[in-house]
């Protein structure tokens, strides 16, 4: 059976100022990146781990790195499916931009924003090929909070 740790990519200067990131490839700043040495350092006391899968976007990326570095283990392969939410419009905007812009409903305007069905559905395909591919391996995944 296959064993696999999710972790979410550092912090950056869009999360502390309120921002919506979605697909937006925005990098880590160097609490995010201190974050990934921590995450790191914890991951050399849980054993080896096999592979390791990043989203495409940046602040995975440079976080699986930092955590490959202390690891000693590389990114295998990128895989899209594994992206944040694509937020659409509202990307770049925290939420007072967004209530000034679009009303307090601007939940309820089509605005482009991916929905949570296709979210989930992208991310149920990717574990169920993840684990049918590496069967009895211990897979460390580095993503998004969404």
């Amino acid at each position: 059976m296959a064993t696999i740790g999710l972790i979410r990519h550092g912090v950056t200067d869009w999360n502390n100022l309120g921002k919506a990131q979605g697909t937006s490839d925005i990098p880590l700043n160097n609490l995010g990146r201190k974050q990934a040495v921590n995450v790191g350092n914890r991951l050399l006391d849980e054993g080896k781990w096999d592979v390791m899968i990043s989203s495409d976007l940046s602040r995975a990326i440079e976080t699986a790195q930092i955590i490959g570095s202390r690891i000693k283990l590389s990114i295998s392969h990128y895989d899209k499916r594994i992206r944040e939410i694509d937020c659409g419009e509202i990307e770049g905007t925290t939420e007072k931009i967004r209530q000034e812009k679009w009303g307090s409903n601007w939940r309820e305007i089509d605005l482009g924003m991916e929905s949570f069905e296709v979210v989930g559905k992208r991310g149920v395909e990717f574990l169920e090929e993840i684990v049918h591919t590496y069967n009895d391996k211990r897979i460390l995944i580095v993503s998004h909070g969404h």
